[in-house]
Order: C-alpha cells, then structure tokens, then sequence
C-alpha cells in the first residue's frame, strides 16, 4: 500500500507548561493521521495537552 503524503495539517491541542500553566505550543494532527508538537520558542518536557473545542 502506497504511504500518504502529508498535505495538510489542524491544530487539535494546546499544549500547557504543567509548572506554568504558560501556552507553549500546539499539537497538530496530519491528514495521514501523524501528530506533531509545534513550539512556541522552545520543546518542554512536563506538559498538559489541552484538547481544542469541536
């Protein structure tokens, strides 16, 4: 089966600081089905995914 290329992309999370509490980026969700972190400035560890309103 041929893979999927990515084409397009939709925030599906925010992603929280636990500690902070600080909006530190963004989970976004491919149209093959992959998800990746989109940071603000910097990658953090101990983090919150906040799920976005339908």
């Amino acid at each position: 089966m041929p893979r999927q290329k990515k084409l397009e992309a939709g925030a599906i999370a925010r992603i929280i600081d636990a500690d902070t509490r600080e909006h530190v980026g963004w989970l976004y969700e491919w149209n093959t089905g992959e998800q990746a972190p989109l940071w603000k400035d910097m990658r953090r560890e101990n983090v919150i995914y906040e799920l976005a309103d339908p």
